[in-house]
């Protein structure tokens, strides 16, 4: 029995040392040495919200594209803030998205279904191209973020975003190898924008859309937003 026993240990000892070196030696190590960020934040206006586009890059690591191939659900959470700058307290938080991607492969249709996900925010997309799958992940547009009369024009605010990613990871043959070691997981750190303010016009910007300009009723001036370099 004493017999027995050392045998096991030593075999689950084995089996461990194994799963860790094919770890350190398998490309799966190489999403620790990415580092995704967040890139290109642009904010502008669209009708009465405030909507922001972006950008991640770095975001996909071999083993994510091999999960992906295989029918893992890959997601990247969005998570997006527009706060107000506080001089003495902690900077105030206006309002908040959170925006879901998810990319999933359909070996029968040979197609990945892209869904886009949150507030004000709902979009399905099928496509066969590994470059259109992509670009959707990784891309932010015309995310709606508050409405504008909730920004003071004597305020400044910026807005900031960091990306999440989400996979399975218990999927074979890593759900029996690797089920303790997040190799599949990164979060981005925080990236804002330079101090931004409402114009002080916008109002007037609304009665010229209503007296019957050429602008639509209802809709506001996208150059309502002022940007200031820090």
């Amino acid at each position: 029995m004493k017999h027995l026993i050392i045998s096991k240990m030593r075999l689950v000892n084995s089996v461990l040392i194994w799963g860790l070196f094919i770890f350190m030696s398998s490309p799966a190590i190489s999403s620790f040495a990415m580092s995704p960020n967040i890139v290109n934040i642009g904010v502008s206006t669209k009708a009465k919200y405030l909507v922001m586009n972006a950008r991640l890059i770095d975001g996909f690591s071999e083993k994510i594209l091999e999960a992906i191939e295989n029918g893992v659900p890959v997601g990247f959470t969005y998570e997006i803030e527009l706060r107000k700058e506080n001089t003495i307290w902690t900077d105030s938080l206006i309002s908040s998205n959170t925006v879901r991607h998810k990319i999933q492969y359909d070996s029968l249709k040979k197609a990945y279904r892209f869904t886009e996900t949150g507030k004000n925010v709902r979009r399905k997309v099928i496509t066969q191209k590994v470059s259109r799958y992509k670009k959707l992940m990784l891309t932010l547009n015309n995310i709606p973020i508050a409405p504008i009369y909730r920004m003071d024009p004597k305020e400044n605010y910026y807005i900031r975003v960091k990306a999440d990613l989400e996979t399975d990871r218990f999927w074979f043959p890593f759900n029996y190898i690797f089920f303790f070691v997040p190799f599949n997981d990164f979060k981005t750190s925080w990236v804002r924008t330079s101090p931004l303010a409402i114009d002080p016009d916008i109002e007037l910007s609304k009665q010229t859309s209503s007296s019957g300009s050429r602008t639509r009723k209802g809709k506001v001036s996208r150059d309502v937003i002022r940007s200031f370099n820090k």
